[in-house]
């Protein structure tokens, strides 16, 4: 599958998969992985009248719609293509509603207060912020919660696609993987990814969603950093993940 030398540097700790982009995601013990990501990672969005999708702000593809956290989101059996990537969309007050759907329409603009807006699957505009993995290590996790102290903080203020512990290494460790070459899992199903860029935060960080509430510390505990906490991959090869997996990074040559 690879060229080159490999070194593994930990495991996976959790998977997240965001059915709906800006919705509350499900953790799945396993994924199928392509090109795009977790299959059916943030493959379905809010969009509005103007044909821009739901989000924590705003951009020449987002727009900001305030409550999508309040939601969650869960694939009743576990998609391997996107085809089988129908969701199931849980409302705050607990009721169900499959995607797509008039219902499941209906209960986002209810709660938006707003009746422009449907659910829609991923066309020419991609749903993903800049790449189509997000990593976080255990130990960034854990300086992102002391820099935060009291406030009540994990991964899902973050909403990483994968947690992964890296034993003895200090936080930000990701960071220094630049442009080198992961392998994820073992055998022929491993996937291949590659660094692509740290990620930039935005006020996500500061939303209230299940029992975390609203801060307004959560961006600015990064204004030393320049807003960057995780690092983002793209996919070179797909396979499937499963929690546990090796984490394996390629030498560094340089």
């Amino acid at each position: 599958m690879t060229s080159g030398s490999f070194q593994v540097v930990g495991s996976v700790a959790t998977l997240w998969r965001y059915p709906v982009k800006s919705m509350r995601g499900e953790r799945p013990a396993s994924a199928a992985v392509d090109r795009r990501g977790l299959v059916g990672d943030r493959l379905w969005a809010v969009w509005d009248a103007e044909g821009r999708f739901g989000s924590c702000k705003d951009s020449r593809r987002f727009r900001r719609m305030d409550g999508l956290l309040d939601f969650g989101t869960a694939y009743p059996d576990d998609p391997v293509e996107a085809a089988d990537c129908e969701p199931q969309l849980v409302a705050p007050d607990g009721t169900r509603y499959p995607v797509p759907s008039a219902a499941a329409d209906s209960a986002v603009r209810a709660h938006l207060r707003r009746g422009d807006v449907r659910l829609a699957p991923e066309g020419d505009t991609p749903h993903h912020d800049a790449a189509p993995l997000h990593l976080v290590s255990t130990a960034t996790l854990d300086w992102y919660r002391q820099a935060l102290e009291d406030v009540p903080t994990d991964e899902r203020r973050l909403r990483p696609n994968l947690v992964v512990r890296l034993p003895g290494a200090a936080a930000f460790a990701e960071d220094g993987w630049a442009g080198r070459r992961l392998r994820i899992g073992q055998g022929p199903g491993a996937v291949l990814a590659r660094w692509a860029k740290t990620t930039e935060r935005c006020r996500t960080l500061n939303v209230a969603q299940d029992d975390l509430p609203y801060t307004s510390r959560g961006l600015k505990s990064l204004a030393g950093r320049d807003l960057n906490l995780g690092v983002y991959l793209e996919v070179l090869e797909g396979g499937r993940v499963h929690v546990g997996d090796p984490i394996a990074v390629e030498a560094d040559h340089g």
